[in-house]
C-alpha cells in the first residue's frame, strides 16, 4: 500500500462529509424559502389579475406542486406501490384517505388562505405552534409521552407569540383588522389539521408500505381535488396563463424547487443525520423564512419581532438541545 492511499481515503471521506453537510444546509435554505416564495407569488398575482381574478390561487399552485411530489414518490417506489395495496386493511385505507384530506388538502389550502391575509413573518411565527399542538394531539389521542421539556418549550413559544403580538388584534398597513382575524383563523385550521395528520401518519407507519403509497398517493389525491375545484370555480384556463413569470414562479420556483426540492432534501437529510440533527435543522428554517421575507419582500423586522423569533426558536429547539436522560437509555 502506498503512502498516498490513506491520505486519498481521508480526503475522499472529508469531501463526502462536506457534501452531506451541504445537503443539510440546502434543506434548511430551500425549506425556509418556501413560504416567502409562495407569498411573493401571491403578491405578483395580485398585481397582474386576469379577468379580475388573481392567477395565483391555492388550486393551481397546489395542483402543480402536489402533482410533482406525488408522481416523484410513486415513480421512485415503482411496482412496490401496487404491491403495497393488499397490505392495507380497512383501517389502513381510512388512514390513507384521512391523511390525503387533512395533510394534502385542508392543511395546505388553509395555509395559503392564511398567508394571503398575514405577513410571512407573522405567519411563520404563528405556525411555530404546530410542534406543541402535534405533541398535545399525540398525547391525547395516541397516549404518547410528551416530548422532553414540553412545558418549558410551550411557554417559550407562547411568550414569543405574545411579545410579537400575534395573538392580539393586529392591523396591517395594507389591510383592515378583520382580514388579520380571518388569517389567524385559517392558520389555526391549518395548524390543527397538520397536528391531527401527524398522528394519523404515526398510525400509518405501523403498516409495511413504502413512500409511494403512504405519501405519493395522498399527494396525487390532493392534486386531483385542487384540479376539480379549479375547474368548477374558474374553468380550465385557470391552470396555465402562459406568462413567463407564472410558469417560472409556480412550476420552477415553487413546484420543483420549494416543494419537490424540500421533500427530496428532507429524505436525504434523514438518511445521513440523526433525528435530533434533522429536528434542529427544521427548527432553524424559521430564521431563513423571517430573514428572506425581510430581504426579498421588504417586511419589517421590529425589535419585538427579533425577541419573539429568538424565544420561539429557543422553544422549538429545547427538546432537541436538552433531552431528558432516562434510566436505561443510551445516549446517541
Amino acid at each position: 500500500m502506498s503512502i498516498s492511499e490513506p491520505s486519498e481515503r481521508s480526503g475522499a471521506a472529508a469531501a463526502s462529509l462536506n457534501l452531506v453537510r451541504l445537503g443539510l444546509l440546502a434543506y434548511v435554505l430551500v425549506s425556509g424559502l418556501r413560504t416567502t416564495i409562495l407569498k411573493a407569488l401571491q403578491l405578483q398575482g395580485a398585481m397582474h389579475p386576469i379577468h379580475g381574478e388573481n392567477p395565483i390561487s391555492f388550486c393551481n399552485v397546489f395542483l402543480i406542486s402536489q402533482l410533482m411530489v406525488g408522481l416523484a414518490l410513486v415513480l421512485a417506489n415503482g411496482q412496490q406501490t401496487l404491491n403495497d395495496l393488499p397490505r392495507l386493511d380497512r383501517r389502513g385505507r381510512w388512514l390513507i384517505a384521512s391523511d390525503a384530506f387533512l395533510g394534502c388538502f385542508l392543511a395546505p389550502m388553509s395555509f395559503f388562505l392564511a398567508l394571503a391575509k398575514l405577513s410571512v413573518i407573522n405567519q411563520t411565527l404563528l405556525f411555530s405552534l404546530t410542534l406543541p399542538c402535534t405533541a398535545a394531539v399525540a398525547f391525547w389521542w395516541l397516549r404518547e409521552r410528551l416530548p422532553d421539556r414540553f412545558w418549558w418549550s410551550l411557554m417559550l413559544v407562547v411568550a414569543g407569540l405574545l411579545i410579537g403580538k400575534l395573538l392580539a388584534p393586529m392591523v396591517l398597513a395594507d389591510g383592515p383588522m378583520p382580514d388579520q382575524t380571518q388569517g389567524v383563523l385559517w392558520a389555526s385550521v391549518s395548524i390543527l389539521a397538520t397536528a391531527v395528520r401527524n398522528s394519523l401518519r404515526r398510525m400509518l407507519a405501523t403498516y409495511p408500505i413504502g413512500r409511494g403509497l403512504s405519501a405519493g398517493i395522498p399527494n396525487l389525491a390532493g392534486a386531483l381535488a385542487f384540479a376539480v375545484i379549479a375547474v368548477q370555480q374558474y374553468g380550465p384556463q385557470h391552470f396555465f396563463y402562459l406568462s413567463l413569470w407564472w410558469v417560472l414562479g409556480v412550476i420552477v420556483l415553487y413546484g420543483l424547487t420549494a416543494c419537490l426540492g424540500t421533500e427530496m432534501l428532507r429524505q436525504y437529510a434523514q438518511r445521513h443525520f440523526a433525528v435530533t440533527q434533522v429536528g434542529l435543522a427544521s427548527s432553524s428554517t424559521l430564521v431563513v423564512t423571517v430573514l428572506s421575507a425581510a430581504l426579498l419582500l421588504g417586511e419589517a423586522i421590529l425589535p419585538a419581532t427579533l425577541v419573539s423569533m429568538l424565544l420561539i426558536l429557543a422553544g422549538v429547539s429545547l427538546p432537541f438541545l436538552f433531552p431528558i436522560r432516562r434510566e436505561g437509555e443510551v445516549s446517541p
